[in-house]
């Protein structure tokens, strides 16, 4: 109890330090400030709530096998929003390509108990074709326009999350944003055939270089 007590009053990055020294408690006491965060980003990457769970651990598996890599002078948050981000961008190929599922989400995630049953219906298809529309961007885009409306994040916080310039990360919001909206006006959304795998090596190979630069600059 003593453990858990006083991991609670550390910082997020001394936490991630001792942890990555073997202090579980320190672990489970990043577990409890990340679980519904990291859950609620993996549930719009997978769109099912079982897996999203499923994604949530391996996040966290992944996380804990790399914290000795964590750099405790940068901010811990980022850090594993963007571990969190990569992760479910690799889960998604590996489910296959714009394979993004159907199935309504929790109806607990969009139900509004002062909406008539025709709103609350009309409020259920719209967040299905928000949905569908997200799931057919490429993962750059998704990933970007992810972090904005799900987590709220700041356009720089976006960028430091994905490891780009602010300029970029400004641009992949916008350009999701224009295409889902498109998508709700009727128009088609485009075909990006191929694309998205090209694109989300792109985005990875971005973060390494930016993390790179950063380090150089320290």
């Amino acid at each position: 109890m003593q453990m858990s007590n006083h991991c609670a009053d550390l910082p997020d990055e001394e936490l991630a330090r001792r942890a990555a020294n073997g202090e579980i408690g320190c672990f489970e006491e990043i577990l409890a400030r990340y679980r519904d965060r990291i859950y609620r980003l993996c549930l719009r990457w997978a769109n099912d709530t079982e897996d999203a769970e499923d994604w949530a651990q391996e996040c966290f598996v992944r996380a804990y096998r790399q914290l000795k890599r964590y750099d405790v002078s940068l901010p811990f948050a980022p850090w594993m929003l963007r571990l969190t981000t990569n992760t479910c961008i690799n889960l998604a190929k590996a489910r296959g390509r714009h394979a993004a599922r159907s199935e309504p989400l929790a109806e607990r995630e969009w139900e509004d108990e002062r909406a008539s049953p025709a709103q609350d219906l009309e409020a259920r298809e719209e967040m299905r074709r928000v949905r569908l529309a997200v799931g057919a961007l490429p993962l750059p885009l998704r990933a970007a326009i992810t972090l904005r409306a799900v987590e709220e994040l700041s356009f720089r916080e976006v960028s430091e999350v994905l490891g780009v310039p602010l300029q970029t990360a400004v641009t992949r919001c916008k350009r999701a944003s224009e295409l889902v909206q498109k998508h709700l006006d009727g128009q088609p959304m485009p075909r990006y055939r191929g694309a998205t795998a090209r694109d989300a090596e792109t985005g990875v190979r971005e973060n390494r270089q930016s993390r790179r630069i950063n380090r150089e600059n320290q």
